[in-house]
């Protein structure tokens, strides 16, 4: 190995530490969770409120999530996150689409930013009137893997048979509940201005 290709690795390793710093990982490849085989998109519009996630750096410190999925004239997405940190509202406005619409229906492509690329997002169960539970892995080099994952209610409260439903299916599908934090929804507004 050359010394110039023992610096680009470390430089690469370095940057992959930096990135799933900010998120839940592990070792090795991501569990094999496959989306749900159906999605009706219009069903899944609408306001939702976080209950329970895994760490992301960007949510870090906030309290009283909740999520608005609108359709736009482009057939895309539009996604208002909002919330508050350290008794400020805060929120950020992405762009969603269903990439393949026909035999990955529930499987969605996400951004923040028009600069950032799109990252997956796949609705792993949805009732569409109580709950949906979101999950995406990214494979690093084939030695390790970062998660995201969210349990959003179409109320501010969830009930503790969705909360249970939902951990037990992550649990067969090899995800590890133990990293699910919880909401801060104290003394949360209960319409939050979208």
């Amino acid at each position: 190995m050359t010394q110039g290709t023992l610096y680009t690795s470390a430089a690469v390793c370095l940057l992959c530490l930096g990135a799933v710093s900010a998120q839940v990982f592990g070792p090795g490849s991501c569990p094999n969770v496959n989306a749900q085989s159906t999605f009706n998109l219009t069903r899944y519009l609408g306001d939702w409120f976080e209950q329970y996630r895994f760490y992301a750096a960007f949510e870090s410190g906030q309290d009283c999530a909740k999520a608005n999925y609108q359709l736009k004239p482009d057939g895309h997405i539009r996604i208002f996150n909002s919330g508050f940190k350290n008794g400020n509202p805060v929120n950020a406005t992405g762009d969603a689409y269903v990439a393949d619409p026909v035999n990955a229906p529930a499987k969605l492509k996400l951004r923040f930013s028009s600069l950032a690329p799109y990252g997956d997002y796949w609705v792993i169960d949805t009732d569409y009137d109580h709950y949906t539970f979101i999950y995406t892995c990214s494979n690093v080099l084939g030695l390790t893997h970062y998660e995201f994952a969210w349990i959003l209610t179409r109320s501010p409260v969830i009930s503790e048979d969705v909360k249970t439903k939902l951990f037990n299916e992550a649990k067969a599908l090899k995800i590890d509940t133990t990293h699910f934090a919880t909401q801060n929804r104290t003394n949360c507004p209960d319409g939050i201005a979208l």
